[in-house]
């Protein structure tokens, strides 16, 4: 719920982040809390503190407690201890409003759609979330777009309600990848082991899960001794996605069949099925089903239940017996790809045994579900394309030249981003060396901060190489133990199990000390260990097609940006939702655009305050679908407002495309690290030369692709 609907509540309540504020609060009671210090302990940004203040001061004057904002300097309750020994008892009394997430309440309103058979009243929706109706109107909007692709349609009928439409079978797929998408396995397994000792906590929890009600205790203790029982029996084993999903499918199956809502399945279709060796088991688990629950199985239903056992790859590769798609020589289509991939990456994949065996196993279960149009949701897909872009794009070439190999029309990215996990994972070991202190740069987006600061430590700790740039919400500390990495830099705050420090983009002293010191502990004990060992000799290469591409596309950007590049004055800017809007107009060429540059900015802003004390200026920069091609531009404000932590003077703007390739983002990063590198750049764009400015880039620009080239070569590093 917004502030403003908040506000104008005459029952005014918190909700439970309000609360969490008000109670950071009163710990320091009568001492100022800068907004900062709030923010980072409750880990939001403190953009979305500010928005929660209005709110909480009045709920605090309802109740006569005196709360002071003092700019520049933060946050107090001015009370006395007695006074704020009762304020806490209050906010422990007070129930809160549950804050949803807009991926939560969608999730919510999906599965109270999916589950009933007359209209729903819009009003439902909008006094239980406490939404406009607008807001409403963009859930369904992007509900229907995930529903469409299950064939299964939502009617807006004004008077009558919301209902959805569909056949039986696009509703059951729906339903059970719904369940699977918007939760990990774990998340559901630990739902169903609790909900099966029916203690109240976990009822609880399936009771406000909508799209769960059809898990039975009774159902899923019944399916997976089923399962058990039948890879004992007929000597076959079940990938632990796939039992999670027959576990899904099978317990909605059974729950449907109770209901009377029956499958019907194109009589081809169940021919075809009925050939394949799943068929067996699946008429033996439907006649389990059929003695412990007394229901009668149709044909069509065994069909339904063959379909998900077959994508569940469960017969060892000698038992297949295929026809057709079935007759496809897997590990052939396997060494296949790998020969492509490994023409384009360089890299000797084919080494790598283990890979090849786990991607034939893979690769045998895509096909089958692929050819039955089962999805699979990659939710690793961005991170991927984002930290192995080269990968991916091999990866994407060979599925490409394969795919009339495989009978399928089509391979989505999501099937793409599970095949390049293993090249991935590959790569990261072939090209493993003992270098210097490996170290991986971070902030919020991957894309401002973090090469500010990886221009000044390139600058100042020669001991050090960095080997990754990379978002904060990308940090996984197994991968970065298998790349080599031996410290994270960060320029915010991590909760992570490795060695890592906090520093600012332009460090100060004391962030240099405590650099030194990690790198110092890090040097002796590699020397415990009789570490670094020889760094193996460079390979080298000669340019392929892919790197003419790359470097094309790179030039591209660069004469786009430079060619970009302006001042713009603004005036009357007294706050940064202001100076965010003035950005989001310089490159938009329609009011569409303009709102699409907003909201990307004002997420990136969201993550993490861009503002940079040093420089005076917010470094505004984002990804964004409104642009074709890089942009940067710079606005001068006529008079600096004041933020929590200085004087905003000005704003640099970079505008990446969102798009695969990520020469953009490089190119755009190599304007963030120039206003590190040579302060004549920031010096001639706030002194109004955009001449000086652009000359100043075009040599960076230039400089780096030339390395560039020489490095696609093999003859040097950038």
């Amino acid at each position: 719920m917004s502030a403003n609907n908040t506000s104008t509540s005459s029952s005014h309540t918190l909700t439970s982040r309000q609360c969490e504020i008000v109670r950071a609060l009163t710990k320091t009671a009568g001492k100022p809390v800068p907004v900062g210090a709030i923010s980072e302990k409750l880990g939001v940004s403190s953009r979305t503190i500010l928005r929660e203040l209005p709110a909480i001061e009045k709920w605090l004057f309802e109740n006569d407690f005196t709360f002071i904002r003092k700019p520049g300097v933060g946050l107090s309750i001015e009370e006395d201890p007695e006074a704020i020994e009762l304020l806490e008892e209050l906010l422990n009394m007070k129930p809160s409003r549950p804050d949803y997430s807009q991926k939560e309440r969608r999730r919510l309103i999906l599965g109270e759609l999916l589950f009933v058979r007359e209209p729903v009243k819009s009003n439902v929706f909008l006094s239980r979330f406490q939404i406009s109706e607008g807001t409403l109107a963009k859930d369904l909007d992007a509900l229907e777009t995930w529903l469409s692709a299950y064939q299964v349609h939502i009617l807006r009928r004004p008077g009558l309600g919301i209902l959805l439409e569909g056949t039986e079978n696009a509703y059951r797929q729906a339903i059970a990848n719904a369940a699977l998408e918007f939760m990990d396995n774990g998340e559901i397994l630990r739902m169903l082991r609790d909900s099966s000792r029916e203690e109240p906590p976990a009822e609880s929890r399936l009771m406000k899960n909508r799209l769960f009600r059809f898990i039975d205790p009774q159902i899923t203790t019944f399916v997976e001794q089923i399962l058990s029982d039948t890879e004992k029996e007929l000597h076959i084993k079940y990938t632990d996605s796939g039992y999670m999903a027959l576990i899904v499918h099978l317990s909605l199956a059974i729950e449907r069949l109770r209901s009377e809502e029956k499958i019907e399945m194109d009589k081809e279709e169940l021919k075809n099925l009925s050939q394949l060796p799943e068929y067996k088991v699946a008429r033996q688990i439907a006649r389990r089903i059929h003695e412990h629950f007394s229901l009668f199985i149709p044909e069509d239903e065994i069909g339904f239940i063959t379909m998900h056992l077959s994508s569940a790859r469960i017969w060892p590769q000698s038992r297949r017996n295929r026809s057709q798609l079935q007759s496809v020589n897997t590990r052939q289509v396997v060494m296949s790809i790998v020969e492509r991939v490994e023409q384009e990456l360089k890299l000797p994949f084919h080494t790598c045994s283990r890979m090849i065996e786990e991607l034939t196993s893979h690769m045998d279960s895509m096909i089958s579900r692929l050819s039955m149009n089962i999805q699979l949701d990659n939710s690793q897909g961005d991170s991927i394309r984002q930290k192995y872009p080269d990968v991916y794009q091999a990866v994407e070439h060979a599925c490409e030249l394969f795919r009339d190999k495989l009978y399928i029309e089509d391979i989505s990215p999501s099937e793409i981003t599970f095949v390049a996990m293993h090249f991935a994972a590959a790569a990261e070991t072939l090209r493993v060396e003992q270098k210097r202190i490996a170290v991986a740069v971070v902030c919020p987006s991957g894309m401002g901060a973090s090469r500010m600061l990886a221009a000044n430590l390139i600058r100042s700790l020669h001991q050090i190489e960095i080997r990754q740039i990379m978002s904060a919400f990308r940090l996984e500390p197994e991968k970065l133990r298998e790349s080599g990495i031996d410290l994270v830099i960060s320029t915010v705050p991590l909760e992570i199990d490795f060695p890592h420090v906090c520093v600012s983009p332009i460090p100060q002293m004391q962030d240099m000390m405590i650099l030194n010191q990690a790198l110092d502990a890090i040097t002796a004990g590699r020397k415990k260990e009789h570490l670094p060992k020889p760094k193996a000799p460079a390979p080298t290469w000669h340019l392929s097609f892919e790197d003419i591409c790359s470097l094309t596309r790179t030039g591209e950007e660069i004469s786009q940006l430079l060619h970009s590049l302006q001042i713009k004055e603004v005036t009357g800017i007294c706050q940064t939702e202001t100076l965010l809007g003035q950005a989001a107009g310089i490159f938009a060429d329609s009011i569409l655009s303009r709102q699409i540059i907003g909201q990307d900015l004002a997420h990136r802003e969201g993550i993490k305050n861009t503002f940079i004390p040093e420089l005076g200026i917010h470094l505004l920069h984002c990804r964004t679908t409104a642009v074709s091609h890089c942009r940067c531009a710079y606005l001068k404000l006529d008079t600096p407002f004041q933020v929590p932590d200085g004087y905003v003077k000005g704003a640099i703007l970079l505008l990446a495309p969102r798009s695969d390739h990520m020469e953009c983002v490089e190119v755009i990063s190599r304007i963030s690290m120039l206003l590190v590198e040579d302060p004549r750049f920031l010096q001639a764009l706030q002194g109004n030369d955009v001449s000086e400015g652009r000359v100043l880039a075009e040599k960076a620009l230039v400089k780096y692709y030339q390395n560039l080239i020489t490095k696609r070569k093999g003859d040097g590093t950038l």
